[in-house]
């Protein structure tokens, strides 16, 4: 049987446009099922992106290929790309068998199927084992069956068969199939092919009302091993020249000691890597005294959500932080001089416009080094999504607009429109500071200078 895993062709934000990273929920599909199922099944993973491939392009490779099963991921955003790979496979060859996974899916899966012929099975939630039985059950009998983790359609209606348990412990995953894709083909903006993603950790214990990762993967937090890792930190580092990592966890640090043997580990083996983590701020605060070690194995940037300077708006979103968590994890980071990215959710509920400006000037008087404003978005999965459905407040229903650059809510006080707006004033406001941008630019920190001179490129090339 040959399986393709395809990440489809998708424009790249305007921030960062020349960046091209992996997406590696397939390169974990296709581990797993090489190794579960051996020379039974041939995998291809195709990264249009990374491959410079235009929907041309794909069309003619689904046309002249001989893929018996065609499998995509998608969150709310990319749906409709996903939707557009089912339906060329399906014009290419009726007979191959189309699967989709993902976030979306997962939480619409009645939706998806309903509205969308060309999707023949819906994976929901972690999909690597239930990938590889369907691949059995389709190579045994030639047809879909009832399977824990998927939906599909029997007999003109859709059946949604039990959830799958969660793999456990998570070093049975093997790593990304890293051979499989185009390594020298992914960069990023400012700082060069030296930068590769990686996945340590899944899930969230957290409950922030707007997020539906923590639903995705039920509540419960799993993690790689520290000693796991560090081996595949050094085969990146090592093998394909990847020594800047980005770790793409929910939420990497939570738990201490494992953060302690992986810092500990790295620095004994002498792996000359620099990484960056999005972590929450309590947890960042209770971690104080580990920062001097995490910054000696290789720190050197941290994204937290700060979401809002306000703390009913805190209680509200369930984000569980303080305001004096924030100013002294900021401060303990800036004097140690990794680099601090905030996020901020702009059109929570009672938001007006002097409540979102507020926002920016806070962000400011941190002394972040970058802020990032998203309109609250409302995904599915979220009990946001599903009132505001319910009570008609989606002002749209576009799901490629779902991106957390477009906003898609109206608050109490402003229309969905004037809460776009904001978010624009918002980036003003912040990144209009002459004495940060200058700083940024004149800064000793490679990584910091890099991304000042890399916006400053960006925004005199659009003048």
């Amino acid at each position: 049987m040959e399986l393709l895993l395809v990440d489809p062709p998708k424009p790249g934000w305007w921030l960062l446009r020349d960046t091209v990273m992996p997406n590696l929920g397939l390169a974990y599909l296709a581990s797993y099922v090489r190794r579960e199922l051996g020379d039974d099944v041939d995998v291809e993973v195709l990264d249009c992106a990374a491959s410079g491939l235009s929907w041309r392009d794909l069309e003619s490779k689904l046309s002249s290929g001989s893929a018996d099963v065609v499998g995509v991921s998608a969150i709310t955003c990319t749906f409709s790309a996903a939707r557009r790979v089912c339906e060329m496979a399906k014009e290419a060859d009726p007979r191959v068998v189309t699967v989709v996974g993902g976030p979306h899916p997962t939480f619409l899966p009645g939706e998806v199927l309903r509205g969308c012929p060309s999707v023949d099975v819906v994976v929901r939630g972690e999909g690597e084992a239930t990938l590889a039985e369907l691949l059995r059950k389709l190579m045994a009998y030639g047809s879909i069956g009832p399977l824990r983790g998927i939906s599909y359609r029997e007999g003109g209606r859709v059946v949604h068969c039990p959830p799958r348990e969660l793999i456990g412990p998570l070093d049975k995953v093997p790593p990304p199939a890293w051979d499989l894709l185009p390594m020298d083909r992914y960069r990023m903006s400012a700082w060069g092919s030296r930068v590769m993603v990686y996945v340590s950790s899944r899930g969230c214990p957290f409950r922030c009302s707007f997020c539906s990762e923590w639903v995705f993967w039920r509540g419960v937090w799993r993690a790689h091993s520290a000693e796991r890792v560090v081996n595949d930190l050094t085969t990146l580092s090592e093998g394909y020249g990847k020594d800047v990592i980005w770790f793409c966890d929910d939420t990497f640090n939570v738990d201490r000691s494992r953060i302690a043997r992986l810092c500990r580990l790295i620095i004994e083996r002498d792996l000359n890597v620099k990484w960056g983590v999005e972590a929450r701020v309590d947890l960042l605060f209770r971690d104080l005294d580990m920062l001097d070690l995490m910054v000696e194995a290789g720190l050197f940037w941290v994204l937290v959500g700060i979401e809002s300077q306000s703390k009913g708006d805190l209680a509200l979103i369930r984000k569980g932080i303080t305001r004096e968590q924030v100013e002294r994890v900021v401060k303990a980071l800036r004097d140690r001089d990794v680099i601090v990215q905030g996020m901020f959710i702009v059109g929570l509920p009672d938001d007006d416009e002097e409540a979102i400006l507020e926002r920016a000037r806070y962000a400011a008087r941190l002394g972040l080094d970058f802020a990032i404003f998203t309109p609250l978005t409302p995904l599915p999965g979220t009990a946001l999504f599903y009132r505001a459905r319910r009570e008609g407040a989606l002002r749209i229903l576009d799901y490629d607009k779902y991106d957390f650059a477009h906003a898609v809510l109206d608050t109490k006080h402003l229309s969905y429109g004037e809460v776009q707006r904001l978010v624009l004033r918002c980036y003003r406001e912040f990144y209009s500071s002459a004495p940060r941008v200058l700083r940024g630019l004149l800064s000793r920190n490679e990584f910091r200078r890099r991304v000042y001179w890399h916006f400053i490129k960006l925004f005199l090339g659009m003048v």
